[in-house]
């Protein structure tokens, strides 16, 4: 059975109240804009032959009551790396908390363009043992409800030592662009697309890894790559390394994430199933 996106649900009863009984209408959809956005917000429509360089590097979508957006990587067909403080729960001042939010409150968007070519769900969430909002144990594992296309390559994990000398890539849809209202209708929308920068190590320590790359709001859960081996060695934490980032949500010179190899026993129980 399909799921139908909230978004989904309520523009379909916008339409029937504004053309039932009211003179006044609002531009209908053409049927191919419709059939994507029926596509766009049903959840496991995976169609193939729609993958393309980097659709390894995905978004992140939580809902619930406290929506928000993260990046993350596929480390398997079934399986997404993130950061933990992506799917840890917020309390009602918006702080985050060690508890984890329900796999139906999360869900993986697929493709690089500002609008995704699938949707999956998510039926397990496993963070890091010993997270409590640290950046040494800010990693989780999201397993999908359903395998993506075989044509999405996935990333291989590296736990070993970073080399200093190498240069690191970063993956994600942060931004800090303000949303915009879509013409004819009240949608704030934001359009972001996927990027990618590249930089050197700043320092290695046992626990976490520090690149000269610039980070935004959204590229938490990115993966930091080796561009030598092309596994993944962290992911991005903080916008800056020791505090929360930039306030203003601009982009920042440094990210930090943790080294793998600290959370390897959790990586690899949800690796597992």
């Amino acid at each position: 059975m399909r799921l139908v996106h909230p978004a989904r649900a309520a523009l379909l009863g916008l339409v029937a109240a504004i053309t039932t009984g009211c003179s006044y209408s609002i531009p209908r959809l053409s049927f191919a804009v419709e059939q994507r956005f029926l596509r766009e917000t049903t959840l496991d429509d995976m169609p193939e032959g729609q993958a393309a360089d980097g659709d390894g590097v995905v978004r992140v979508v939580r809902m619930g009551a406290h929506p928000g957006r993260c990046s993350g990587a596929l480390v398997g067909p079934r399986h997404v790396l993130t950061a933990a403080h992506c799917i840890a729960k917020r309390d009602a001042k918006r702080e985050l908390t060690v508890g984890q939010i329900v796999p139906g409150d999360v869900h993986v968007e697929l493709g690089g363009g500002y609008l995704p070519w699938g949707r999956v769900g998510v039926r397990y969430v496993r963070a890091c043992d010993g997270y409590v909002g640290d950046l040494e144990h800010d990693l989780a594992i999201l397993v999908l409800s359903k395998a993506v296309p075989v044509e999405v390559r996935p990333f291989e994990l590296g736990y070993d030592v970073p080399d200093e000398a190498a240069v690191y890539e970063l993956a994600g849809f942060g931004s800090s662009a303000k949303p915009r209202t879509m013409p004819e209708t009240g949608w704030a929308v934001l359009s972001l697309e996927r990027h990618v920068f590249r930089g050197p190590v700043v320092g290695v320590t046992d626990d976490r890894l520090m690149v000269e790359v610039p980070g935004r709001p959204g590229d938490s859960g990115g993966p930091i790559v080796d561009t030598i081996t092309g596994r993944v060695v962290s992911v991005v934490s903080r916008g800056r390394v020791g505090d929360e980032g930039s306030a203003s949500g601009e982009a920042t010179p440094l990210v930090g994430g943790p080294r793998l190899f600290t959370c390897k026993s959790a990586l690899a129980d949800a690796l597992a199933r």
